[in-house]
């Protein structure tokens, strides 16, 4: 495949993959052609016509781990749309294709990372999206301007709860934080992009706190905190240490200055912990939703002997045996799995992410140099942080992004030390639209590289 194709082939599927609303859509026999899909489309078509060499930058036992896992998800998925009396033929077809492109995704850009080069572009990709993405959260949350894919552009919702929330290219602002909290580690990849970070940094504390994204702020604030306790452990870090302070303070800040027209000298959070407390045992509140949805969640698994409804099937079965919280909606990516796959899809799944981020762990602990073991951290927080934000949304399977995150995470982890050094030269990151090799210190491998091909 040369050089040129290759890198149209990779911005296709990740950009379609951060932004699949985007642009048109239209139906073909009831089934709704979105960007992203046509690209899994094109991208499939491109990927059997032009010819593959067999060099890659991921080792082979790595990705077919998660290969292999996906093809047999989507495989049982399929037959419990068939047998489950629960089933919703329609959206259980439009909930496997989404696994199934996820499969693509991983099974082409594994196969197509041939070097540094490529990778760095998929971040560069990432960089320059969730720039924009933050940039426009921010003009959301300041004018209450949605687009049409959002929830809060039905001016009838927009009445009731108010406009002042950022959505992005999503449905709903938990989608958003959702995407914008897990993906953040990415824009401190660079050392000389630390700033550009800390910025990204605030602008999403501001949107997470205006679309009261807690699970989201939580996530963040351990992320970073891991952050900060593994570097400090080898040195210190003043832009890490600048970075939490920031961190802490904004978040006090905002919830300060929400809590103070109605609470004085008092601590906000504790506040905030005790209301949900209280809320609890008076049967009310979000917290007391999610808890009880949880319990008839694994009520549910137990009833059908942990072999799953089939896919998309939550909202039926709550539906025809409704919970006492009033959700059907799961509000947690492992409790979606478990019901809808049964538990050895999902003790498969949590098994594999486990042994993901303890492998770049691991590598980070071994790792003497300092910019290599950011680099490893960095990838090891934002599978951390994709664990922890799976459970902020109310429904996540059909996340296309989150796919781009394990790609990622393959690459840490099963990439070479000595390959994944190449990702250290300092003018890595550029546009992702150029075809030029990066300049530095992995020149002369990427010349070598092009003569390969």
């Amino acid at each position: 495949m040369s050089i040129s194709n290759r890198k149209i082939l990779i911005f296709l599927i990740v950009f379609c993959s951060l932004i699949p609303n985007i642009g048109f859509k239209f139906s073909t026999f009831g089934f709704n052609w979105t960007f992203y899909r046509l690209a899994v489309l094109i991208s499939i078509i491109m990927y059997f016509w032009i010819p593959r060499k067999t060099e890659k930058l991921i080792a082979e036992r790595v990705d077919k781990q998660w290969i292999t896992f996906m093809t047999v998800w989507v495989t049982y998925g399929s037959v419990l749309m068939i047998v489950s009396p629960y089933r919703d033929l329609h959206n259980g077809i439009i909930e496997i294709l989404s696994i199934f492109n996820g499969l693509v995704c991983i099974i082409i850009l594994t196969s197509i990372i041939r070097n540094i080069n490529d990778f760095n572009q998929i971040i560069s990709i990432i960089y320059v999206t969730y720039l924009g993405l933050v940039i426009y959260g921010c003009f959301e949350c300041i004018t209450g301007f949605h687009l049409p894919v959002s929830y809060f552009h039905d001016e009838t919702v927009t009445h009731l709860v108010g406009r002042r929330a950022a959505t992005g290219m999503f449905y709903s602002e938990n989608d958003f934080s959702a995407f914008l909290t897990c993906l953040l580690p990415m824009m401190f990849y660079r050392k000389n992009k630390q700033l550009t970070g800390i910025i990204a940094l605030v602008g999403v504390i501001y949107i997470d706190y205006v679309n009261d994204a807690n699970i989201c702020l939580l996530s963040m604030i351990v992320g970073i905190a891991y952050y900060y306790i593994f570097v400090k452990r080898y040195g210190k870090n003043r832009i890490i240490v600048r970075t939490v302070l920031i961190l802490l303070t904004v978040v006090s800040l905002a919830y300060v200055w929400n809590n103070l027209r109605h609470l004085a000298k008092s601590s906000t959070l504790l506040n905030v912990i005790y209301s949900q407390y209280t809320n609890v045992g008076l049967s009310q509140g979000s917290m007391y939703s999610r808890i009880v949805i949880y319990l008839d969640s694994l009520k549910a698994s137990f009833n059908t002997s942990f072999l799953g409804i089939g896919p998309d099937s939550f909202s039926n079965y709550f539906h025809a045996l409704p919970s006492k919280s009033g959700l059907i909606n799961p509000h947690n990516l492992y409790l979606e799995i478990l019901v809808e796959y049964g538990l050895v899809i999902t003790v498969a799944f949590v098994t594999l992410l486990v042994k993901m981020i303890h492998t770049i762990r691991k590598k980070a602990l071994s790792e003497k140099d300092k910019s290599m073991r950011r680099l490893y951290v960095a990838g090891c927080e934002m599978l951390i942080l994709y664990s922890m934000v799976c459970i902020a949304s109310s429904s996540f399977i059909g996340y296309s992004w989150q796919w781009i995150v394990i790609t990622i995470g393959l690459v840490f982890s099963g990439a070479s030390e000595e390959k994944l050094a190449l990702l250290n030269s300092p003018n890595a990151i550029r546009s992702p639209y150029s075809s030029m090799p990066p300049m530095g210190d992995n020149r002369m491998y990427l010349h070598n590289e092009k003569r390969k091909e």
